[in-house]
């Protein structure tokens, strides 16, 4: 039998070599002297998904730069035989939250050697990059409209999403949850925008806009605002829509539409965040039309039926699980105890505890492969923060069973390569939009940072992600003790020509991350 599947799996990488030659994406290099490399991956089936160039070859880094992709044979100080493994680009997470250390650690074990913190964003951009100057994975952010609007209209501030579970709280003892509500005044709105220039002035990727935790606060007119001050700066537009419905009059596309007309009106680059809801078909459509027509638009998408959110959010109330046909305790997971609430604990639940983390089945278990075999969209994992059952923030060394928190935090990735390989998905295909399609994006948008990432040629940083195409598969699921399990068959990953993750599991002393993120503007 794994004769069998190794044939499969050989015959299905091959068919992306046929054509290709060394030359489409690099050249051979010379012979080298010894120890002429810093490091060496040997005899891997590198893969570019720009040039799809698909074949065995020797890989050389030097001073965290790929130097040379050859047949010769070269040597160097650290070598990795990488026989019978895919040589990749790094995987791109376009879509995390609250970058905890054993967070980044689970992300690193998926794959992921640059992590972004896009949806929610940060407040203080200085003070996000400021303090991973010590990092393991390449690491941005957005600057967040949400956070925003917490430090204006309830005087609470929350830098991240760590701490804006705790500002809710803080909010809501004072009697004031402004920012999801409150339709600002003018002068509010001004102050707003200020802290949103603020942070694009400190070098933000762009504005993260969850508008749709904040649906009745959030005018479209902030919206188009917002979007307007990063199109000043060529800066993206990352956002949860305003919208959490699969029915009339709240249709999930819809506040999609909202996102992609003002990035079209603007000629600003924008990405769809999660559109895989009930009208996902559609959203595919509209992402489609309006990358035909040109326009910097893009759709993002992770592979699980479930989502996770807190249970206090607008749109996961009774009402909207009834007005779409959804049974709560059949819908309904919590994390910490691994069982269905009933419709009482649940109302008891958001009543007493409107923080507490849920993980909701809304969508068809069948689509997952049609997600995963859309082409050109990114794969954000939306990796919640890796907490303890109490919430709290877990270290960098706690046991993978103690983490709470959705599966996608530690197995995105690997989950998409296992749907691929189970439903005959092209390999190329799924690499690049794990890898080379947001670089190639990011990049376009003038981000430096991403013009040499994503691609395995030479001159390009040597982010690499060492992958078994047989045996890659996610090992988290929803049960309880088995949320944060981290990923299997991804030995290798490489940061910055820095080995991070070593026969699956964490270098110690590597920390190689370089930050993402425009140059700051001189005042």
């Amino acid at each position: 039998m794994k004769k069998i599947v190794s044939a499969f799996v050989f015959i299905f990488m091959a068919v992306w070599g046929i054509g290709c030659n060394a030359a489409t994406a690099q050249t051979d290099g010379k012979p080298s002297s010894s120890n002429a490399y810093d490091l060496v991956l040997l005899n891997g089936r590198v893969m570019d998904p720009e040039t799809h160039f698909f074949g065995v070859r020797n890989v050389g880094i030097k001073d965290g730069i790929i130097k040379t992709i050859t047949k010769d044979k070269i040597t160097g100080k650290e070598v990795i035989d990488a026989k019978g493994l895919v040589v990749a680009p790094g995987f791109i997470d376009t879509h995390i939250h609250g970058i905890t250390k054993l967070g980044r650690k689970l992300s690193l074990l998926d794959g992921v050697t640059t992590a972004l913190a896009t949806e929610f964003g940060v407040l203080d951009v200085d003070k996000f990059y400021g303090e991973r100057k010590k990092w393991r994975g390449n690491y941005g952010a957005t600057v967040g409209l949400d956070l925003a609007r917490m430090k204006v209209l309830d005087g609470v501030t929350a830098q991240d999403d760590i701490d804006w579970l705790k500002a809710t709280k803080e909010a809501a003892k004072k009697g004031a949850s402004n920012w999801s509500t409150k339709i600002p005044s003018p002068e509010e709105e001004k102050q707003i925008l200020a802290l949103m220039k603020k942070g694009l002035d400190q070098g933000a990727i762009g504005v993260g806009i969850a508008v749709g935790y904040a649906p009745a606060g959030i005018t479209a007119r902030e919206v188009y605002e917002v979007q307007k001050l990063a199109a000043g700066y060529g800066r993206l537009t990352a956002s949860h829509t305003r919208f959490g419905s699969g029915r009339p009059p709240q249709e999930f596309v819809l506040g999609g539409d909202e996102i992609i007309a003002n990035a079209i009106y603007l000629g600003a680059p924008a990405i769809f965040q999660h559109f895989h809801n009930a009208d996902w078909q559609l959203g595919a459509e509209i992402l489609e039309k309006v990358k035909e027509q040109g326009y910097p638009i893009w759709g993002e998408i992770y592979p699980y039926a479930a989502y996770s959110t807190q249970i206090g959010s607008s749109f996961v109330s009774v009402e909207n699980f009834k007005a779409n046909g959804l049974d709560i305790s059949k819908t309904v997971l919590d994390p910490s105890t691994g069982k269905f609430l009933t419709e009482e604990e649940f109302s008891k639940l958001r009543k007493e505890h409107p923080n507490h983390l849920i993980i909701v089945f809304s969508r068809k278990k069948e689509d997952i492969p049609k997600w995963v075999a859309l082409k050109g969209v990114f794969i954000g994992s939306d990796a919640m923060p890796a907490l303890d059952v109490e919430g709290n923030v877990l270290p960098e060394d706690a046991p993978y069973e103690k983490i709470v928190t959705h599966p996608r935090a530690a197995g995105t990735h690997a989950r998409v390569l296992r749907v691929a390989r189970e439903n005959h998905i092209p390999l190329m295909q799924v690499v690049a939009n794990m890898a080379y399609w947001p670089a190639k994006r990011l990049g376009d948008t003038g981000l430096e940072a991403m013009q040499k990432r994503g691609r395995i040629q030479e001159g390009m940083v040597a982010d690499i992600t060492v992958f078994d195409p047989e045996t890659v598969a996610d090992r988290a699921d929803y049960g309880a003790g088995k949320n944060g399990l981290p990923s299997a068959g991804i030995p290798y990953v490489i940061v910055n020509g820095v080995v991070t993750i070593k026969d699956s599991k964490l270098v110690p002393d590597a920390y190689a991350g370089q930050p993402i993120r425009y140059p700051v503007v001189d005042k």
